[in-house]
């Protein structure tokens, strides 16, 4: 398979594949064609036994990933949000070539980790970050909700309360803070960094890889027990959340440049707005041209321009 938005390099170390986001032009942002492709390489690198490590990064200094692109969501999911929970399908089927390619994965975290990147580290077995990484979710600055991973394995890593101050301020912590509190192994200079993934895989190297393979079915039994329950449930959420007044908001706002205006709609909701349903429930039709599922505040015809109720 040719790849146009990541790096697959089966020889990257002893036994080892690397695995690199490579859309350093938008932070290692991913698409949904990306997210494919990433599955695509996590299968090759399960089902070659010469492949007993994944190593998985971003390209360049600046971003290990950033999560998904904005520009994506904003055009085409916030205009048809139906379709997001496809999208969130695919995006869940990454985590678990994760979680179940059945080889030890290390995030090679060499910048800004944000949104669902954060979500891979999580479900990474070991970290190991460079000392200018930052983590950050910024998913409630854009009206999306960090349940892709971290409402879900964050608690895990730090507990529920510093889990709840990452996202709920969502709040910038430097690589430091994230290896005291258990969010990477290790934190080294940028340019030691792949000297120091492959000291971890060394060691590993001289270890058993049935016994490697099977400790991480077992922590994955943690993971999975929190992810098969609520997933499913949040590529719904989503599917019927980012078309509302939230995340058009933010996604547009952080696409413009602009201060997002939540504290305006919150003024609004305080005065009776649906942030879903701004304008009521789409249950008028128009005499005149026969357009359907107009919201049931309108006066005119979002179509024709006839006056409604004539």
């Amino acid at each position: 398979m040719e790849y146009t938005d990541i790096v697959y390099d089966k020889n990257y170390y002893t036994h080892t594949a690397l695995i690199q986001i490579n859309r350093p032009h938008e932070h290692n942002s991913y698409l949904l064609n990306t997210l494919r492709e990433l599955i695509a390489a996590f299968d090759n690198a399960m089902w070659d036994d010469d492949v007993q490590f994944i190593v998985l990064t971003g390209a360049g200094d600046k971003a290990f990933c950033t999560g998904g692109n904005v520009g994506e969501y904003a055009d085409i999911y916030s205009r048809k949000p139906a379709d997001w929970w496809k999208w969130g399908e695919i995006y869940g089927r990454f985590l678990d070539t994760i979680l179940h390619c059945g080889k030890p994965v290390i995030a090679r975290v060499n910048g800004v980790v944000a949104g669902g990147g954060f979500e891979f580290v999580a479900a990474s077995d070991l970290a190991i970050a460079a000392e200018h990484a930052r983590f950050i979710s910024p998913g409630p600055r854009v009206g999306m909700t960090s349940v892709g991973g971290l409402s879900q394995w964050l608690p895990l890593h730090i507990g529920l309360k510093r889990a709840a101050q990452i996202v709920m301020l969502s709040e910038e912590i430097p690589a430091s803070k994230a290896h005291e509190w258990g969010i990477v192994n290790d934190v080294v200079p940028y340019e030691k960094l792949d000297e120091r993934v492959k000291q971890y895989i060394d060691v590993m190297l001289d270890l058993s890889p049935t016994s490697l393979h099977y400790f991480k079915v077992h922590l994955n039994w943690w993971r999975d027990l929190i992810w098969r329950l609520t997933w499913e449930h949040a590529k719904e959420f989503f599917s019927l959340n980012i078309g509302g007044v939230e995340p058009v908001e933010g996604l547009h706002a952080f696409k413009e440049k602009r201060r997002r205006r939540y504290r305006e709609i919150r003024d609004d909701i305080a005065h009776g707005l649906d942030p879903r349903y701004p304008h009521g429930p789409n249950m008028l039709s128009c005499r005149s041209c026969g357009a359907k599922y107009l919201p049931a505040d309108s006066k005119y015809c979002l179509k024709c321009g006839s006056k409604l109720g004539d």
